[in-house]
């Protein structure tokens, strides 16, 4: 079996170092790459038990998220999960639905001694993820900001990314327009309707040109909300769906109604990449780099792990792209 030395005579660096790049501690990119290399070529693996035993840690992250039933959220499961791995450490993925009593799967967690949690929080578990931050436990939260909650925090810059969409819209002539924005009870959705309709406004669009729609942010929402702007007499002209399952629910009804996108109607949606490849017209979508998002996640675990607790907690946004498709038309 491949040991440190092993990789020390096939790279050349010193021990410490290649202990430092095992234990998730900062080299130079190059030795990273080198030590990974010759680690791959040897076959070497970490005994994850015997280095658990001597570093007083699990060397493993929890990662908890609303449920398992989202692209984004598999998505990003997947990110975060590779870039740790890289670094030696397992993880172990929790989701937390609405109808579980509040901070259970956060205490499930920290009862198998994770060495932190990357979470996308739910509102019944914000109690229980601050528990455990003043206890000394790093957290790294993504998409949902909560006030009371002091961590470190990873997310898309929502109000650029409404703001986007609603100017792809107006440079393509569209004024009437709508957006099924999915309310107030998720800050990231708010956050993306306000900068849309700030957008808007900056323009000299005002609220009588606006359909705006805050169902609860589900396919079957999305649906409903769709259906009822195609029902009025004075549809607008273009629709936006500020998240994946919104803008599904809307597509689905869109299909249902007959109508000709964009011919009839223009359409922008929210993270469809993988929908839009298979859909006809193909989808014009506003993206979220997921796999940044989730490294710059797995690096504030990472730095956390190694220095602690103490010190101002990092926010980091990422920005949004917007793929062009064609169900969006030039208007006239």
């Amino acid at each position: 079996m491949a040991t440190y030395k092993d990789i020390q005579r096939a790279t050349g660096l010193s021990l410490s170092t290649i202990s430092k790049y095992f234990n998730g501690q900062g080299v130079r990119p190059e030795n990273g790459a080198a030590i990974q290399s010759a680690a791959d070529e040897l076959g070497f693996r970490l005994n994850g038990v015997a280095r658990g035993l001597r570093s007083g840690r699990s060397q493993t992250v929890g990662i908890l998220v609303p449920s398992l039933d989202n692209g984004f959220i598999l998505a990003l499961i997947a990110g975060v999960e590779r870039h740790l791995r890289r670094q030696g450490l397992g993880v172990l993925v929790s989701s937390s639905p609405a109808d579980e009593a509040a901070g259970e799967a956060v205490e499930s967690l920290r009862s198998r001694m994770v060495d932190g949690i990357v979470s996308v929080p739910s509102p019944h578990d914000i109690a229980a993820l601050g528990r455990a931050r003043r206890a000394g436990l790093p957290i790294v939260t993504i998409d949902h900001t909560y006030a009371d909650l002091e961590v470190d925090h990873v997310q898309l810059d929502n109000r650029a990314a409404g703001a986007m969409a609603a100017f792809h819209l107006l440079d393509h002539g569209h004024v009437r327009v709508g957006i099924i924005g999915g309310g107030d009870a998720i800050g990231s959705l708010r956050e993306r309707r306000d900068g849309f309709v700030a957008a808007l406004a900056g323009r000299g669009v005002g609220s009588a040109d606006l359909l705006l729609r805050d169902d609860e942010p589900t396919v079957d929402a999305g649906r409903r909300a769709m259906h009822a702007m195609i029902a009025r007499d004075d549809r607008p002209t273009a629709v936006f769906a500020a998240n994946y399952d919104l803008s599904v629910g809307a597509l689905i009804a869109l299909n249902e109604s007959g109508l000709s996108v964009p011919d009839e109607l223009s359409f922008l949606g929210f993270d469809l990449d993988d929908i839009a490849r298979v859909s006809r017209p193909r989808a014009t979508t506003i993206t979220q780099p997921i796999e940044v998002i989730a490294e710059r996640a797995a690096a504030l675990m990472l730095e956390r792990i190694g220095r602690g607790t103490r010190g101002d907690q990092a926010f980091v946004t990422v920005p949004a792209d917007l793929t062009a498709g064609e169900s969006v038309r030039r208007q006239q």
